[in-house]
Order: C-alpha cells, then sequence, then structure tokens
C-alpha cells in the first residue's frame, strides 16, 4: 500500500474508474485529493484512497468555514490546501472557481486573491476536492504578501492593502470586519 499525498498523480482516466478521494484533472491524470492509502481493484477496475485519517472527512461538510492558504491559482480557479475546519485541524484540498468569489461577475480573479493568500471561505459539496465560495462578506482574505517584496499586507482606512516595505497596494477580497492585519496610525 501506497501513501499518497493530495495533487499527487495517482494514474490516468483510462486506467481505473476513481471512487473516493481521487479527482481527474483536465489532462486525463488520476490525482489523490486527500492524504491516505493507495487501493486498486484490478478486477473492478476501480481506484480508491482509503485516508489516514476518517475524521478529516467527516469534518469538512458542506456549509462548513474553513481556512487554507491559495497554493496554486489560474485564470479561472485556485487550489486552497485546507488546514482548518471550525477550529479543527485538517488536511485536504479545496478548488475555489471564479464563479464563487463574487456575487457580481468577475473577470479577473488575480484581483480577488493570489497565491500564499491565507482564506476563509464557505465549503459547498460533501466530497473531495472541497468547492469553495468567497462571496459572503464573512469570507476572503485574512492574510497577504505584497507581490513585489513578500512581506505582509496591511489594510488602510480607505480599504486598500499596503506593504510598509515597499508601499506597494494591492487589492483583495477581505473579510469584512475580519481579522487581516490593520495599518498602524
Amino acid at each position: 500500500m501506497k501513501l499518497v499525498l493530495p495533487g499527487e498523480i495517482v494514474g490516468v482516466e483510462e486506467e481505473a474508474i476513481p471512487v473516493n478521494g481521487i479527482y481527474v484533472d483536465k489532462r486525463g491524470y488520476l490525482r489523490a485529493s486527500i492524504i491516505g492509502t493507495l487501493q486498486l481493484d484490478r478486477f473492478k477496475k476501480t481506484i480508491n484512497i482509503r485516508p489516514v485519517n476518517k475524521r478529516i472527512l467527516q469534518a469538512v461538510r458542506q456549509g462548513s468555514i474553513v481556512e487554507g492558504i491559495v497554493i496554486n491559482q489560474t485564470d479561472e480557479i485556485a487550489l486552497v490546501r485546507i488546514y482548518r475546519v471550525d477550529e479543527n485541524r485538517v488536511v485536504a484540498i479545496g478548488i475555489l472557481h471564479i464563479s464563487q468569489l463574487a456575487s457580481e461577475y468577475v473577470q479577473d480573479i488575480y484581483s480577488y486573491i493570489k497565491p500564499s493568500d491565507i482564506i476563509k471561505a464557505r465549503v459547498l459539496n460533501n466530497i473531495p476536492p472541497y468547492v469553495l465560495s468567497i462571496k459572503e462578506p464573512s469570507t476572503g482574505v485574512i492574510a497577504a504578501q505584497c507581490s513585489n517584496c513578500g512581506s505582509r499586507l496591511y489594510t488602510t482606512l480607505q480599504g486598500t492593502l499596503v506593504c510598509k516595505n515597499c508601499g506597494n497596494q494591492e487589492k483583495r477580497k477581505t473579510v469584512v470586519g475580519g481579522y487581516i492585519y490593520t495599518l498602524p496610525r
């Protein structure tokens, strides 16, 4: 039995039918969405991942509020490593689609979130990879780093994010009334 991590390629679409803990990416690769042991049933032609800790799957439920870090991003989706669900530590993967960033039409995903941002999001489904949403005012970016120098970004009274180190100003979808760092006066 092989231990696999989220995002790891475990096969191709033609080899087996994904059952639990596996998703198919756009190139047809079967990828792990949870940490667990890989199980291949050659007779049924199915592939499955048995989670290392079943509490992970039970903790992440539809409607839960999760915290995670944006680990990868394209023009339409962001991949989020979920590390907390309602004060419980977990390891899971979430997908944030551009349509789940705001109620209005979003043209540029990079003006809402960026890689390495720590976000608070709502889970929209019960199976991994978890579909996330930050449309609500209580969800969004809770910590961000400067795109230029990597320093911590702080909010201003106008609601923009500014870097104290290089002065760079950036825009994100932040949590309303949340705990993103406030620039000292």
